[in-house]
């Protein structure tokens, strides 16, 4: 739908609730729920330890890991990064969706929306998952944390790929022999500060310039996450962002080829899957807890921006690609 002017989705056809629930939050998912939930082989010694929600990392090449597709959108308490050395993988981080081959790198920060869309037969490469407190006062993982999605996916180069998978590989070996071994966490905990270190460096080599109108979509973003159960239209966005909403959506449509009120409808129909998926709420209770007063507005919107309805996506989710 595109609505070039200055209402979000809630003020058409639909009245959207002035205030935010307090009591109710965007799930997240644990490392062990997702072990429980997910994992068909969860009992296996590669994922039998108690600290899973503070370090893993496993092969796709080596490691059997019997995935229960398909994977729903959800948010993890990890933060997790994919890295690939054959084959490929398309992966979504917010409203953003990423294909993945040979020496492309995804990190996805804690309690972002992430699911998987396909994965290609020959895939090999890496899965890792920590928590913050498992590397520390970081600073490579703060500026992670912070930037627009689309610079968490990053292309290396054939020099920094080897660098980056022999530390990868380091990292597989010692968590193998874990309970052999102490000193292993630690030295982990090392390695994988040096893999943040080389995502730094890749990614300072691969950012262009900023022109004048660049981050305008980063920022629009940011201030959705944060108040779009608040039926702001876009009017109240622009303002926040001190620019006319003519000026952001100029901005927005030429940095992300979608027009503010579009995002806006984009962000909110994906925390609703989440709480689809991950809650046993009612289709009013999650209208609700978005923003929305009327609950037959928000089946309508959701089916409008999936072709199902609620009931619907949450009885039977796609079932994942592979090839």
């Amino acid at each position: 739908m595109s609505d070039e002017g200055a209402h979000t989705a809630g003020s058409r056809g639909g009245k959207l609730a002035g205030k935010v629930s307090s009591n109710l939050n965007i799930p997240t998912l644990s490392a062990p729920l997702f072990r429980e939930s997910h994992i068909r082989n969860n009992t296996d010694e590669l994922f039998n330890d108690d600290n899973i929600e503070q370090f893993f990392i496993h092969s796709f090449k080596d490691d059997d890991v019997h995935l229960d597709l398909p994977l729903p959108p959800h948010k993890k308490t990890v933060n997790d990064l994919v890295f690939i050395t054959s084959g490929s993988m398309t992966r979504n981080l917010g409203i953003e969706s990423f294909t993945l081959s040979k020496n492309d790198l995804l990190f996805t920060p804690k309690n972002s929306i992430t699911t998987t869309e396909f994965v290609s037969k020959d895939l090999e490469g890496y899965y890792c998952h920590f928590s913050d407190d498992f590397v520390g006062a970081n600073p490579f993982l703060g500026m992670l944390h912070t930037q627009p999605s689309r610079l968490n996916y990053i292309q290396t180069s054939h020099e920094e790929a080897a660098v980056l998978e022999f530390l990868l590989a380091r990292m597989v070996r010692l968590y193998k022999t874990r309970k052999n071994s102490h000193g292993n966490y630690q030295l982990i905990s090392y390695y994988l500060s040096l893999v943040l270190a080389e995502l730094f460096l890749s990614l300072i080599k691969q950012v262009s310039p900023p022109s004048q109108n660049s981050g305008a979509l980063s920022s629009f973003m940011n201030l959705v996450h944060k108040h779009f159960k608040r039926n702001l239209n876009i009017q109240d966005y622009a303002s926040l962002l001190h620019i006319t909403p003519n000026h952001l959506n100029k901005r927005v449509k030429s940095e992300s080829g979608k027009t503010a009120s579009e995002i806006v409808k984009e962000i909110t129909i994906l925390e609703a899957k989440v709480l689809l998926l991950q809650t046993r709420m009612s289709i009013s209770e999650i209208g609700m807890e978005l923003g929305f007063e009327d609950a037959s507005y928000f089946s309508r919107l959701f089916k409008n921006q999936t072709g199902r309805t609620p009931s619907n996506y949450r009885d039977a989710p796609l079932r994942i690609k592979t090839g």
